[in-house]
C-alpha cells in the first residue's frame, strides 16, 4: 500500500497572522503609516518580511505609540465613495469600472471576458489590449 502513496503530491504552505496583518495595513496604509513604518525602524524592524526576522511586539508598540489603529485599515468596511491611497494612480482602468465589478460580484455576476465583449474598463485609452486591438 505505501508504494501506491504518492507523498510529494501534497505541498502545504503558510504564512504567519501576524506578518499578514502587516502586509494588509501595509498595502491600504496612507501617510500616517509612514510614522508607524520609521517608529519601527528605529526600535529594530528590519527585513521583516523574513519570518525569522520578524518581531510582531516591535510593531505593535509602534503602531500603539503613533495612535494607528490597525483595524482602521484591515477590517472596516469601506464605502465605494472612499478616497484610497492609491486613488492618484492612473492605471487605465477606472475607479467607476471597479466600483462597478464590486457590485457584480456581490450580486454573483459574471462580466464577460474582454474577447467577446468590451466592459468599458477604460484601459483602451493607452491604445493596447484585448478591446484596442479588436478595433483595428
Amino acid at each position: 500500500m505505501k508504494e501506491m502513496v504518492n507523498h510529494k503530491s501534497l505541498k502545504y504552505n503558510w504564512h504567519e497572522a501576524d506578518l499578514t496583518v502587516l502586509e494588509g495595513v501595509l498595502a491600504r496604509g496612507d501617510r500616517r503609516v509612514a510614522a508607524v513604518v520609521e517608529e519601527a525602524y528605529r526600535n529594530g524592524a528590519l527585513y521583516d518580511s523574513w519570518s525569522e526576522h520578524f518581531h510582531n511586539e516591535i510593531w505593535m508598540k509602534a503602531f500603539e505609540t503613533c495612535g494607528v489603529d490597525i483595524d482602521f485599515y484591515t477590517t472596516r468596511e469601506r464605502s465605494l465613495d472612499e478616497l484610497f491611497p492609491w486613488d492618484f494612480i492612473d492605471a487605465g482602468v477606472s475607479k467607476d469600472f471597479l466600483k462597478r465589478e464590486w457590485n457584480r460580484a456581490m450580486a454573483g455576476e459574471v462580466t464577460p471576458n474582454c474577447r467577446a465583449r468590451c466592459s468599458a474598463c477604460g484601459a483602451m485609452k493607452f491604445g493596447g489590449g484585448v478591446c484596442f486591438e479588436s478595433k483595428n
